[in-house]
């Protein structure tokens, strides 16, 4: 086992010196090279990798570029939640109808969450982890109102047949 505070002036550079250039086969780790073998052998100091790697990328390569450019629109997340938003408002239309069918009590059931959550959305347009969670929150709402609203008409629809 190699002591910590020795290493070779190059760490790689050792591996190939002792198995002749190209490094061992698969499963056949040589005898006669101590870091190959030993699991317990310090990695390369982060002054190596500064001086070895100050022209770019790896193997010195320069950086890589963008293949295209950035587009000039707003990301796609934004036409998710205007669509969440606008679909949250047009569940404005169930309170009116039960205006329209003679149940003034039950148009105070607005679907304000979805509205919220659809508002916030687009607020947060710069995390766009936090807006795809607030659309999914405005589409869930959207769905459970939904739901409650097609209930209460079928319970509404069942007492103005049973009058």
């Amino acid at each position: 086992m190699t002591d910590f505070w020795t290493r070779p002036s190059s760490y790689w550079d050792l591996g190939q010196q002792a198995s002749g250039g190209y490094p061992p086969p698969y499963g056949a780790a040589s005898h006669a090279d101590p870091v190959a073998r030993d699991p317990f052998t310090p990695a390369p100091a982060a002054a190596y990798e500064r001086e070895h790697r100050a022209a770019g990328a790896m193997g010195g390569m320069p950086a890589p570029q963008p293949r295209f450019t950035p587009p000039s629109e707003p990301p796609a997340r934004v036409g998710s939640a205007v669509a969440a938003l606008v679909c949250a408002m047009l569940t404005l239309l169930c309170p009116v109808l039960f205006f329209l069918l003679g149940f003034p009590v039950l148009t105070l059931l607005v679907n304000v969450p979805a509205i919220a959550f659809g508002i916030v959305a687009l607020a947060r347009l710069h995390e766009p982890m936090e807006v795809e969670r607030y659309i999914r929150y405005t589409w869930a709402c959207i769905l459970v109102y939904l739901g409650l609203m097609a209930v209460i008409l079928i319970a509404a629809i069942m007492v103005v047949l049973s009058l």
